[in-house]
């Protein structure tokens, strides 16, 4: 998720390719998340004499180029935090002495409330600061407390039509989604939020189950991820023992053709809205332009025209039909760097802003400033945060296992 929280004993997803959770939409409609709201339909037509000429050469423009160039942008560099006092880095020291004992934070684990300093240990503040926003939306960090908006749209029948792992238990939902939201080391995952939950209607719940219903847009409503892919030839961009840890480039991306995958969801309550086409677009432009990934591809089942032409509005070509292991048929969609930057950033050479940046060894946000603390044994090791080297060193198997000192 932000490709980091944890280490790399963290546990492995066990359901990797998973769907949208788009069903029966008509795809001329313009929404990719489910039917129309009813108000918006109301808006147009109040308007409809005013707005007639305007809309009309907006549409010839639209015609034109085809797209709508993305409006998301990088952001600036986070700066780094103030230097400490020698008494701040005394303290902190004491906990980075070799022998002191390390942890494991085992599947199960995570979950339980005996755990949770444990895990606050091990998700460090700048773990959760990689976020992505669009003008509605927030895109942050998955949390332990939103377990129970995952479960209510994982144990939906309607978005389980979609689904490609049936319908989940509770215990499922936990270990293999929860855990590995929060916990996973090769992906991006992040919660759907509202910035402001009165922009968005919550449907009549029609055939939504009681337990699945929702009253409001607060909290979680669906996430959106982007999963790393890595041919068996590609090195390991993780972290390595004697070397400096830098983000990868654009470069080393294609060099090894490393592709991302999305997948996402959305409570079926606000379906039709533009929610998921809106969060789609920003992932889509963050694979792109900060991550370099060599070119990202979706795979909705057979039938889920909704998720479909959300590949195809956002650029993504029908590349080959496969059936995944439920037997079900998978329509590739894929877009590649040089087209999405052609399409959304035309007439700009392709810029890498992060590629080749030091970067924390232990959270990997490349958007924060170069690491500026040091272990006191080596030199290789660099970290942003006191939090981020203390989690280092006390997870088992981590820095205080495989420390050189300096000679």
């Amino acid at each position: 998720m932000d490709r980091v929280e944890g280490a790399e004993d963290l546990v492995d997803a066990l359901m990797k390719a998973v769907d949208g959770t788009y069903i029966n939409v008509d795809p001329s409609s313009g929404d990719e998340d489910g039917p129309v709201a009813t108000d918006r339909g109301d808006e147009g037509t109040k308007n409809k004499k005013k707005k007639k000429k305007k809309p009309k050469s907006k549409s010839k423009k639209s015609a034109a180029t085809g797209v709508k160039p993305n409006e998301g942008r990088i952001p600036d560099e986070t700066p780094a935090p103030p230097a400490e006092t020698p008494e701040e880095t005394a303290r902190w020291e004491k906990d980075s002495v070799k022998g002191v004992p390390t942890m494991n934070l085992p599947a199960w684990g995570l979950l339980s409330d005996r755990t949770k300093d444990t895990l606050n240990i091990f998700r460090t503040p700048n773990c959760k600061t990689l976020e992505l926003s669009t003008p509605r939306l927030k895109l942050r960090q998955v949390e332990v407390g939103d377990l129970t908006g995952i479960r209510r749209i994982k144990t939906e029948p309607i978005v389980q039509k979609t689904q490609l792992y049936g319908s989940p238990g509770i215990s499922d939902i936990k270990e293999n989604f929860l855990n590995r939201y929060i916990r996973s080391r090769d992906e991006f995952i992040f919660a759907i939020t509202a910035i402001d939950p009165s922009a968005f209607k919550v449907q009549e719940p029609g055939s939504v189950r009681i337990s699945n219903r929702i009253h409001n847009a607060e909290g979680y409503l669906g996430n959106i991820a982007l999963s790393l892919t890595y041919p068996p030839d590609a090195p390991s961009f993780l972290p390595e023992k004697g070397q400096i840890y830098t983000q990868p480039t654009f470069q080393e991306f294609g060099k090894y053709k490393i592709e991302g995958k999305m997948f996402y969801e959305i409570h079926p309550q606000l379906w039709g809205q533009g929610i998921m086409s809106e969060a789609f677009e920003e992932v889509l432009r963050f694979g792109m332009e900060e991550l370099g990934c060599d070119s990202i591809a979706s795979d909705p089942t057979i039938g889920n025209d909704a998720s479909i032409h959300l590949c195809t509005k956002n650029g993504l070509a029908f590349s080959h039909e496969t059936n995944n292991v439920y037997n079900k048929p998978q329509l590739f969609h894929r877009i590649t760097r040089e087209e999405w930057w052609k399409r959304n950033r035309p007439g700009k050479e392709i810029s890498d802003r992060w590629g080749g940046k030091e970067v924390c060894r232990w959270c990997m946000n490349f958007r924060l400033s170069p690491p500026n603390i040091r272990c006191k044994y080596c030199d290789w090791a660099k970290y942003c945060s006191r939090e981020c080297q203390k989690a280092d060193w006390l997870r088992a198997g981590g820095h205080q296992s495989e420390c050189d000192p300096k000679t």
